[in-house]
C-alpha cells in the first residue's frame, strides 16, 4: 500500500470538528438506535463503542519494545448491530454515508479497493481465523473521533468491531487479546500497517481518570491515576494531514532495526529490542551507527526513561516537572526523531508561553496531527481562545481543541435510550 493511500485511511472514521470539544456531547445510543432503524429497519441488539486514544508520553517507543502512557479519550467509534440468519454482512457507515457488503466465509478475499470498510473486514477475518463462526449482520458505524489527528480512531475503531463481533460469535475472549487481535486484523494485507500495541490496548484497557502504562515488550499494563482536578489534557488538532505516514513511518522502524542490530553485532549482546539497549552501551558504540540511526536510538532511549519520570512525577502531583518532560518529549522527536513539522512546533511554541500551561508536546505519528498539553483547570478556556487566535493568524486555519479527562474503555451492552455509557 502506498503513503496516500494508508494516509486516507487512517483517522478517517470521525469528522474532524473545527471547534472545542464539549466532553459530554458524545454518540448517544438513542441516535445510534433511531439510525440503524432507518437504515436497516427494526432496531440492533448490541451496541459497542471503543474510545480513541492520547498518548501522554512515550512516542515512537511501542514497536521498540518500550514503554508508553498513553489515556482512553471521550472521543469514539460506535456500532450497532443485528445478526440476521442468512445474507452478507452489510456495514453502514455514518461518517461517509456509504454501504458495504460482504460475505462471511472463512477465508476473506481482499476487497477490490481499499476504505473504510477493510477494517472491520481485517477484523472478521481474524475472527474466522481463530474458528469463530462470524454470522450475517446489520452493522450501523458511527464514530466523532477527528480525521488523521493521531487519536488513533484506526485503532478505535478495530477495538469496537473485536468487541462487537466476540459477542456477536460468543467467544470468550478477554480484551487484552482482543486488542492483541485488533492490531493483528491492522498487520493483515487488508490494512497492511505495521503498528505496535499501544493504541489498540489503550482504546480496550483505558480506565476512567487514570492513565494506562503499558510495557510493550512483556504486555504487562499498570493503571496510573491522573488528577482531572490538578491538570485537564488538551488536545489541539493541527488540522494539517499527515500524508507520508506510512513511508516515513515505516522508515522510523526500519532504523530503528537496524540500528538495534548493528549494536548487537558490534557488542556481541543480543538486545532483545531496542528499550533494552543499556545507555552504556549506546554511547560507548554510537560512532558505529549511521547519523540516523543515532538519532532515532537516542529518542527511543531518552523517551523511555522520561516515561518513567512522568508517571513519578504524577504519583508525587508534580504537575510542573510533568510539563518539563513533555516539552523535552517534543524536542526529542523534533530533533532526533525529526518526525514534527512547522506547525506543530508553533502551537508548543505557543502553549509554553500561555498562562496556566504545564507543559505541551506533538503526540501521535507526527507530520501533523495533534499535540497534547497539561493545563491547569482554570485556564483552559483563556488557553484554547489565546491559542487559536494566534495559530489562525499565521496559519490561516483554525485548530481543533478537545478537552478530555482519562476514560473508560470499550465495552459493548443491549442497547437502551437514555442508557449511554
Amino acid at each position: 500500500m502506498d503513503a496516500p493511500e494508508v494516509a486516507k485511511l487512517h483517522g478517517f472514521f470521525g469528522k474532524s470538528r473545527d471547534r472545542t470539544y464539549d466532553k459530554d456531547a458524545m454518540i448517544d445510543n438513542e441516535t445510534m438506535m433511531a439510525r440503524f432503524d432507518e437504515v436497516f429497519g427494526g432496531a440492533p441488539v448490541l451496541i459497542a463503542r471503543a474510545p480513541g486514544r492520547i498518548n501522554l508520553i512515550g512516542e515512537h517507543t511501542d514497536y521498540n519494545g518500550g514503554l508508553v502512557l498513553p489515556a482512553a479519550i471521550n472521543l469514539e467509534i460506535k456500532m450497532a448491530a443485528r445478526a440476521r440468519k442468512s445474507g452478507p454482512i452489510r456495514l453502514f457507515s455514518e461518517n461517509y454515508g456509504e454501504e458495504y457488503s460482504f460475505y462471511p466465509v472463512d477465508e476473506l478475499s481482499l476487497p477490490a479497493a481499499k476504505g473504510w470498510h477493510s477494517f472491520f473486514m481485517a477484523v472478521a477475518d481474524q475472527f474466522a481465523r481463530r474458528g469463530a463462526a462470524v454470522p450475517p449482520m446489520d452493522v450501523f458505524i458511527n464514530g466523532d473521533v477527528p480525521l488523521s489527528a493521531g487519536l488513533s480512531s484506526s485503532a478505535a475503531y478495530e477495538v469496537c468491531a473485536a468487541v462487537l463481533l466476540s459477542h456477536v460469535c460468543g467467544t470468550n475472549i478477554g480484551m487484552k487479546q482482543l486488542a492483541l487481535l485488533a492490531q493483528a486484523a491492522e498487520h493483515s494485507p487488508f490494512v497492511g500497517v505495521r503498528c505496535g500495541i499501544m493504541d489498540q490496548f489503550a482504546s480496550a484497557l483505558g480506565c476512567k481518570d487514570h492513565a494506562l502504562l503499558v510495557d510493550c515488550h512483556t504486555l504487562e499494563c499498570e493503571a496510573v491515576p491522573f488528577s482531572s482536578k490538578n491538570a485537564a489534557i488538551v488536545i489541539v488538532n493541527s488540522m494539517k494531514q499527515r500524508e507520508l505516514r506510512a513511508s516515513e513511518y515505516n522508515q522510523r522502524r526500519r532504523e530503528c532495526e537496524d540500528g538495534l542490530k548493528k549494536i548487537c553485532a558490534i557488542s556481541g549482546h543480543q538486545f532483545p529490542t531496542v528499550r533494552h539497549i543499556p545507555m552504556s552501551v549506546f554511547s560507548r558504540y554510537t560512532g558505529k551507527l549511521s547519523e540516523n540511526e543515532r538519532k532515532r536510538l537516542r529518542h527511543n532511549l531518552t523517551e523511555n526513561q522520561r516515561v518513567l519520570d512522568f508517571v513519578a512525577a504524577l504519583r508525587a502531583d508534580d504537575w510542573r516537572g510533568c510539563g518539563n518532560l513533555l516539552c523535552q518529549s517534543h524536542e526529542s522527536l523534533r530533533d532526533d526523531y525529526d518526525v514534527s513539522c512547522a506547525e506543530l512546533d508553533r502551537i508548543v511554541e505557543i502553549a509554553r508561553n500561555c498562562d496556566g500551561v504545564y507543559g505541551c508536546r506533538m503526540t501521535g505519528a507526527g507530520f501533523g496531527g495533534c499535540a497534547v498539553a497539561l493545563v491547569t483547570p482554570g485556564a483552559v478556556d483563556d488557553f484554547s481562545r489565546g491559542l487559536s487566535a494566534e495559530y489562525e493568524k499565521e496559519f490561516t486555519a483554525r485548530p481543533g481543541i478537545y478537552v478530555s479527562t482519562p476514560a473508560d474503555g470499550a465495552n459493548a451492552a443491549a442497547p437502551s435510550k437514555g442508557d449511554d455509557e
